[in-house]
């Protein structure tokens, strides 16, 4: 597996654990790590958070679930050098009560410190057509 996709697979764990509250409510450690200082996300609803108020959003979203299952589909890289990676997968939400599927764009840093070698910038998302309960 390439480490771009290890990346997106493990902290897509992480995420699921914790939403499930499988993890520690203040075992933020992994998601920190991979978070660079400067990271954005654009959400579907065409909001743009930085690294804080995402890391908050998701202190809050701790054990809000029962039945969240998060699977990665279609990956592919899209460039590779030295300094950057930049991928985009289809990453997949399964609950009891529907589904939601967004396409993701993420462009990593490349930092040794970084959890397998990266460290996230920045993340696009966007619905996938027909495909959002």
């Amino acid at each position: 597996m390439d480490t771009w996709l290890k990346e997106v697979t493990e902290l897509h764990d992480f995420f699921e654990g914790y939403f499930l509250g499988t993890l520690p409510a203040d075992d933020l450690v992994r998601l920190e790590a991979a978070l660079a200082d400067d990271f954005t996300i654009l959400s579907p609803d065409g909001s743009v958070s930085t690294r804080d108020a995402t890391i908050h959003a998701i202190r809050q979203g701790h054990d809000h679930t029962k039945s969240l299952k998060i699977t990665i589909t279609e990956p592919s890289l899209l460039i590779a050098s030295d300094e950057v990676v930049v991928a985009r997968y289809v990453e997949n939400h399964e609950l009891t009560n529907g589904s939601n599927h967004r396409w993701s764009i993420v462009a990593f840093r490349k930092d040794p410190d970084g959890p397998n070698g990266l460290r996230w910038v920045t993340v696009h998302e966007t619905w996938v057509a027909g495909t959002r309960d």
